[in-house]
């Protein structure tokens, strides 16, 4: 059958159509897609570019605070102990019993247990309400929160790898007390735990007053916390100055409200008054921004000037005085943090040591030391702290062995 003209016409005009309906559909309308798309993503990456730009132009500040951050974070933990072990409980059972006149009946040694896991990754790290009533770590946890935020960013512009998990567990342990002693010595062990190395909040206080002993009895619940993890190790503690046997370890030591041996007596008229200006050692404090050094350890006596350490660190600082005989004589090695001197004793009837401290300038003066004092020779030490800050002393008496009499 022969087509006629009209009949072609309208078949190629049908074929046009279809052919520019095909080329519509999978030609035309693809590339606009893409295109629209394109126009989408060009968008999103320009603003991204835009928020990227508006940070670096922050970088330093960014790095700055995380450093800072940092900086406070590591500070805070390292102001918690890295375990919770017998020996931190013994040395500070002693420290109550030698400078007190304080006599603890019971003790319980409490077994410490994990309340918290320090978050990972910007993990939520605040910790229960209770958990940060009890411990006082809700700034620990809040710097660590801000300085991961911070992190965040700076890693952001870096393309540095996300922090690894910190691995730290908080623990706690609680050490129930039956103690009798005089009022003043229970203000004395309140004031001994706030300042003590570790960790350590009173959760509660019994205290019942006998009229006819004049003397207190009750019980204290104390609380111990410390930060564990694989890189903060245990500390190696010297227990040498320990006494063993079989005497009565819950009986005080008859310190007396000023803190020594009971038959110590030859300087007791105005609590030891005569040694500040009659020593034998001595021991200055003073605020970091003084004209002289913060903490200046000597000998007394002309010509004494190469007795003397020092340093004037914003710190509080280890002082101890060894009281020891050799070859015959008396002498004394005291060292501040890791330097030492060693004197020989003048003195033929006692040992005067005087420890004279200074009001703090401001909330940032730190200057402080913690004080130990062994004497093994036979002539008694008497000990004078003198001049301290009625509201935050600097000198704290860690430790003393022997014949020592501390007066305050």
């Amino acid at each position: 059958m022969k087509l006629k003209d009209s009949e072609k016409a309208l078949l190629l005009g049908l074929l046009g159509a279809a052919v520019l309906v095909l080329c519509i559909m999978y030609v035309a309308k693809p590339n606009w897609e893409s295109v629209q798309s394109m126009k989408v993503e060009e968008q999103t990456l320009q603003q991204r570019l835009t928020e990227l730009q508006a940070k670096q132009a922050k970088r330093d500040e960014y790095l700055a605070k995380t450093e800072e951050y940092n900086a406070e974070y590591d500070r805070i933990l390292n102001s918690f102990p890295a375990d919770m072990n017998q020996e931190v409980t013994i040395m500070f059972i002693k420290g109550i019993k030698d400078d007190n006149e304080f006599d603890v009946s019971s003790l319980g040694l409490g077994e410490k247990s994990a309340f918290y896991n320090l978050g990972i990754n910007g993990a939520d790290t605040s910790l229960d309400a209770a958990a940060t009533d009890t411990a006082g770590t809700t700034e620990a946890a809040t710097t660590e929160a801000g300085a991961t935020e911070e992190a965040t960013t700076e890693a952001a512009l870096t393309e540095a790898a996300a922090p690894v998990s910190a691995g730290y567990t908080c623990y706690k342990a609680e050490f129930p007390i039956s103690y009798e002693g005089g009022y003043e010595s229970i203000k004395d062990v309140v004031y001994y735990v706030d300042n003590y190395q570790d960790r350590m909040t009173v959760d509660s206080i019994d205290i019942a007053y006998n009229a006819e002993a004049d003397n207190y009895s009750g019980s204290i619940t104390l609380s111990c916390y410390s930060i564990e993890g694989e890189d903060r190790p245990e500390r190696n503690l010297e227990l040498n100055d320990v006494p063993i046997g079989v005497d009565n370890i819950f009986k005080g030591s008859g310190a007396g409200a000023a803190g020594g041996d009971d038959s110590l007596k030859k300087y007791d008229e105005n609590d030891g008054a005569a040694i500040e200006t009659n020593y034998d050692f001595y021991a200055m404090l003073n605020a970091s921004t003084s004209d002289v050094s913060a903490k200046v350890v000597g000998q007394n006596g002309t010509g004494k000037e190469a007795s003397v350490v020092s340093n004037s660190d914003n710190t509080q600082s280890t002082l101890n005085f060894d009281f020891y005989e050799k070859d015959g004589k008396n002498y004394c090695k005291y060292t501040l943090d890791t330097v030492s001197y060693e004197a020989e004793v003048t003195s033929a009837d006692d040992i005067k040591l005087l420890l004279q401290s200074s009001a703090r300038k401001d909330s940032d003066d730190k200057v402080g030391v913690r004080v130990t004092i062994n004497n093994t020779t036979s002539l008694p030490v008497y000990v004078k702290v003198s001049g301290e800050d009625t509201t935050s002393p600097r000198v704290t008496i860690a430790n003393k062995t022997g014949a020592v009499k501390v007066y305050k």
